[in-house]
């Protein structure tokens, strides 16, 4: 990642499916994902990124406000 890039591309992302009952919260970020920058009703869904550690506070996420988008812009 290059300091202060607004946009960067998202990798190749490897989905799984998995049971609710079996759904781990710690050590995950729920991203919300767009389908455009605008943010707006365009609210598709959570993903669920791993961050780097189970104690990495997702808070610096949200406060940063990271979210996916799906369009290329």
């Amino acid at each position: 990642m290059i300091p202060k890039e607004l946009y960067p591309e998202l990798p190749v992302v490897h989905v799984t499916a998995i049971d609710r009952k079996d759904i781990v919260s710690a050590g995950f970020y729920d991203c919300p994902v767009y389908v455009t920058s605008m943010r707006g009703g365009t609210y598709v869904f959570l993903a669920k990124l791993k961050m780097e550690s189970d104690e990495f506070d997702a808070r610096l996420w949200i406060l940063a406000g990271v979210a996916m988008i799906m369009a290329p812009e």
